[in-house]
């Protein structure tokens, strides 16, 4: 795997870290907006959302399949990138029509279910020989809590806490991968 990528998704993951947060508060507030371009604007942030999403997941299971030859938790990445596509999907419905009690309701279930398997992604993470990725184990441990505020849904802003520091780690486990000193980037 290119270190150039590496680097990209290091600095991504950071932009995410500190974005998730002010993103999803702005994505709440318009998508209750009446105006189709507060909507077009809450689709537009799902969708840049999910693709920095499914880069950082994609280029850590690049990582975990190439350098590693560890395919344990390929299918949870899958999922987790196919179920945040759904997420970044159902922002669509207010568009069509769709009444704010079915939105709810949809979020509510895909939450659930992104929160169980973040937790089943760190159980696969776990299994990986300790010490072969720097950084690798407390990243397991603090997206299985994440996952667990998440999918508890009245925890979800500490499981969003988790996850930005999640993020963070994950950055940092591309840096230590990519093998290039942060001195020698500057």
């Amino acid at each position: 795997m290119p270190n150039d990528r590496l680097m990209l998704a290091a600095v991504l993951a950071f932009i995410h870290a500190v974005m998730t947060r002010p993103l999803s508060a702005l994505t709440s507030s318009l998508m209750t907006r009446p105006d189709m371009g507060a909507k077009l604007i809450t689709v537009l942030l799902a969708m840049v959302g999910f693709a920095i999403f499914a880069f950082l997941f994609t280029t850590f299971k690049r990582l975990l399949n190439e350098r590693y030859e560890y395919h344990g938790a390929d299918l949870s990445i899958l999922a987790l990138i196919g179920l945040n596509a759904v997420g970044a999907a159902l922002t669509l419905l207010p568009i069509i029509g769709i009444g704010p009690d079915t939105l709810s309701l949809a979020f509510n279930a895909a939450s659930i279910l992104f929160g169980l398997l973040l937790v089943g992604l760190a159980v696969q993470l776990l299994r990986l020989p300790s010490g072969l990725i720097a950084l690798l184990r407390p990243y397991a441990f603090i997206i299985a809590v994440s996952g667990v505020g998440i999918a508890s849904l009245k925890l979800a802003n500490i499981g969003m806490i988790f996850a930005i520091v999640a993020d963070i780690l994950l950055g940092i486990i591309f840096i230590k991968e990519s093998g290039t000193p942060l001195d020698n980037r500057i």
